[in-house]
């Protein structure tokens, strides 16, 4: 073989592999990875971030909370769960029930998050209709928007199921088709 033959084709040979890494690095920054929410909380540092939704002023609002960093379903849903009953900042007039704890977060393999709430939650909730369907639309969306793999969200009072909280709305089915229909 003529020697210009076989350089000419190492010459072709080492453009080509130039070029498909060249692209590979240039389409790798254009299209980053997404992380999994394992990596993100690690990638974060100490830096963990909850939006949790509260029922105020007759309205839900939204806030970030930063609480410690933890990892795990229970665990992200014992710290949301947490978060949610502390109730919105600065004051904000809000239906939540005083002194409402939180006794237990369990999966079931139905991918139905079962939340135990201390019987305060029932007895101290003070409001109408509206304010008891604002009340469980923030605890569902807390709990979605952050606890990862979850299809719905069922209450329950003192580890057992209870028919309402305040005689307006049944809490004897998950709350998905309560608190999200016609949205």
């Amino acid at each position: 073989m003529n020697i210009k033959k076989v350089s000419g084709i190492v010459l072709i040979m080492l453009l080509f592999i130039g070029g498909i890494a060249g692209g590979y690095f240039y389409f790798s920054t254009m299209f980053p990875k997404e992380k999994t929410p394992e990596e993100a909380v690690r990638s974060a540092g100490e830096q963990f971030f909850l939006r949790v939704y509260y029922p105020a002023d007759n309205q839900i609002q939204i806030e970030e909370r930063r609480p410690p960093r933890t990892a795990g379903l229970l665990a992200v849903a014992e710290a949301t769960m947490e978060e949610y009953l502390k109730g919105p900042s600065g004051g904000k007039a809000t239906s939540l029930p005083k002194n409402a704890r939180l006794l237990g977060v369990y999966k079931g393999a139905d991918r139905i998050l079962y939340i135990d709430l201390s019987g305060e939650f029932r007895r101290n909730f003070q409001g109408d209709a509206f304010a008891e369907f604002l009340l469980l639309k923030s605890l569902y969306e807390s709990l979605i928007s952050n606890v990862e793999d979850i299809q719905d969200v069922k209450v329950l009072i003192e580890g057992k199921e209870a028919e309402t909280l305040g005689g307006h709305l049944y809490l004897l089915y998950p709350l998905k088709d309560i608190v999200t229909y016609g949205y």
